[in-house]
């Protein structure tokens, strides 16, 4: 297991342990809310890498804290992802054909009852 996997394990475990302290829960009142043994509660304290997220994230949610991990996973937040996405974007878009931009499908003599405003309406 490459070394900051594993340095990031033992500090998510002693972080849960911490917060589960601060809130005055046993290992055993942990176990039991998040419906798994007390040696997997010692074992995901420990940072044992064998500990299913699920584990993790069942922890995370009774103590509170499992919005947290879907911030710092949140697109937005990723700012390679973000730069990889933007370099890949096309540099023109074009119409399709048969279409001019901005005209409708309304058959000739209508007239249009929408306005620009309506028609991005969802963007």
């Amino acid at each position: 297991m490459p070394r900051p996997v594993e340095r990031a394990l033992h500090r998510l475990g002693q972080d849960i342990s911490s917060a589960r302290r601060m809130r005055r829960l046993s290992q055993e009142d942990l176990a039991e809310r998040i419906g798994t043994s007390l040696s997997t509660v010692r074992r995901m304290e420990d940072g044992y890498p064998g500990t299913a997220l699920h584990t993790f994230l069942r922890a995370l949610h009774v103590l509170g804290r499992l919005d947290a991990v879907a911030e710092v996973l949140a697109m937005e937040k990723d700012a390679l992802g973000m730069a990889l996405m933007r370099e890949n974007l096309p540099q023109r878009v074009r119409t399709s054909r048969g279409r001019k931009l901005g005209m409708s499908d309304s058959q000739p003599g209508q007239t249009q009852s929408t306005n620009d405003n309506e028609e991005l309406e969802g963007f």
